[in-house]
């Protein structure tokens, strides 16, 4: 399983709410932000079904769309932060605002491509986890995506909510086993490694590779 298709399958969970949480118990968190998560999921596909006709004929409005809806609900900065790591913050100004606007770019493609391909897979929400302790820092939410090809990838979503937003967001995922957030840090530091510490050098092949496995992933069957 590709980083962008573990990606894209994040992409999928993140989700947004402007109701108060942190009130709420420990169980009710979990309903809470499963509710969400089974929301923004329809409205993106909902999004994406309305303007499947236009994918072939205008591509660049199909992404727009897709961005409308799920541009305001992801953290793109802090998801640039997570993967660069440590090298954050040796990184300009502009190398980080470069890194971040091609990795948005990147894996909403690549995201639109993967559902509009995928015509047939589904995503089964699975009930809120009672016997974990749920906090406005870090709520799971479990699903099963389940390929054309009956293939099943287990997905354990981790959310906090922001405060100042009023909004649950995405912190990390877990993708049958894959832990995305750490995958893709130790990838950017290999890159960097690779590079001899060219943080510039190590964001060029990152989007290369990003954009490789996109044409692979447009590329491979179900």
């Amino acid at each position: 399983m590709t980083k962008t298709l573990t990606a894209m399958l994040a992409l999928l969970l993140l989700a947004l709410t402007p109701a108060p949480a942190t009130a709420l118990d420990s169980e009710e968190l979990g309903e809470h932000a499963y509710e969400v998560v089974k929301r923004v999921t329809n409205q993106v596909m909902e999004r994406i079904n309305q303007n499947r006709n236009i994918y072939e004929s205008d591509k660049a409005r199909f992404y727009w769309e897709l961005e409308d809806v799920l541009g305001p609900m992801v953290d793109f900065r802090r998801l640039t932060r997570k993967i660069m790591g440590r090298y954050y913050f040796d990184a300009s100004k502009e190398q980080r605002i470069r890194f971040a606007r091609a990795f948005k770019r990147s894996l909403l493609g690549s995201y639109a491509t993967g559902l509009i391909e995928f015509t047939d897979y589904e995503v089964r929400m699975l009930p809120p986890r009672k016997d974990f302790e749920h906090s406005s820092d870090n709520t799971l939410v479990d699903l099963e995506v389940v390929t054309p090809s009956g293939r099943v990838f287990p997905i354990t979503q981790s959310m906090y909510y922001d405060l100042s937003s009023y909004s649950w967001k995405a912190q990390n995922v877990i993708v049958n086993g894959i832990n995305v957030g750490q995958l893709f840090n130790e990838q950017f530091a290999a890159l960097v490694e690779k590079n001899n510490g060219n943080i510039g050098a190590a964001i060029d092949q990152w989007i290369d590779d990003l954009q490789e496995q996109g044409r692979e992933l447009r590329k491979r069957p179900s």
